[in-house]
């Protein structure tokens, strides 16, 4: 177990930052941002801080998906049937996220999180050249499950955006709806990609509860924004403000 820090101001900050990353996850994604760096801070080595960060990613989205279920927004068995297409990809890279990293993965990514951004605003012009009825799936719907499971295990980071871009043009183009099946499927895989990282003893489990304390309560914040009546617009704001943010931290 690598040593950290013992600073008294370290365990509100970890809370802090966990709350703060909980509520951007639910709303649009990338909350990872603010508690990777706060992890490697603390002492981590990178790859454990990827690997800790899972806890509080499970937690948060865990609170939020039973929100969501609740105001009916999630069908529980398409839910289960999509993270299960996930999950051999997220196992794979969660393999492979403990041995490599890559940069130039990292600024395709800034690419596809600025093209999805910018089709949510304008949701006419995407949704006129579809005949899919809204809420049935496309047929590219669980391949892109299977791809999009491997980055969510090698690395997460982002992972928030992809799976929101794949399901409005997939599945349905309620955002509130994106949202709660977006929720369900990270819960789902982000499980076991934390028992390979223990496995490999990249986890500080002490340090991962209390982000993923901070991460559930800042996830129960934002889970009462997307079900209120403009539930879809906190989510595109949120969405426009951290991808700039995210593409310009990524692309450096």
């Amino acid at each position: 177990m690598p040593s950290v820090s013992t600073e008294w101001w370290l365990l509100p900050a970890l809370f802090a930052a966990g709350m703060g990353a909980g509520f951007i996850n639910v709303l649009a994604g990338a909350g990872s941002m603010l508690t990777l760096p706060v992890l490697i801070f603390v002492g981590l080595d990178p790859i454990t801080a990827n690997g800790t960060n899972r806890i509080s990613i499970f937690l948060e989205n865990l609170t939020a998906a039973r929100t969501f279920y609740h105001h009916n927004l999630v069908d529980l068995k398409k839910g289960m049937k999509l993270a299960l297409w996930t999950l051999p990809g997220a196992m794979l890279g969660a393999i492979a996220g403990v041995h490599i990293g890559n940069l130039w993965f990292q600024r395709m990514l800034v690419i596809v999180l600025a093209l999805s951004t910018a089709t949510m605003f304008f949701p006419k012009i995407v949704a006129g050249k579809s005949t899919r009825p809204d809420g049935s799936a496309s047929p590219w719907l669980y391949p892109t499950m299977l791809t999009l499971g491997f980055y969510g295990g090698f690395m997460q980071l982002g992972i928030g955006f992809l799976f929101i871009f794949a399901l409005r043009h997939l599945l349905t183009r309620n955002l509130a709806q994106v949202n709660a099946y977006k929720t369900l499927i990270i819960t789902l895989y982000t499980l076991p990609t934390i028992l390979v990282f223990a496995w490999m003893g990249q986890v500080h489990w002490g340090i991962g509860f209390v982000i993923g304390i901070g991460g559930m309560i800042g996830a129960r914040l934002a889970t009462g924004l997307t079900v209120s009546r403009r539930g879809e617009l906190w989510v595109k704001v949120m969405m426009a403000i951290i991808v700039l943010v995210m593409a310009a931290k990524l692309w450096v």
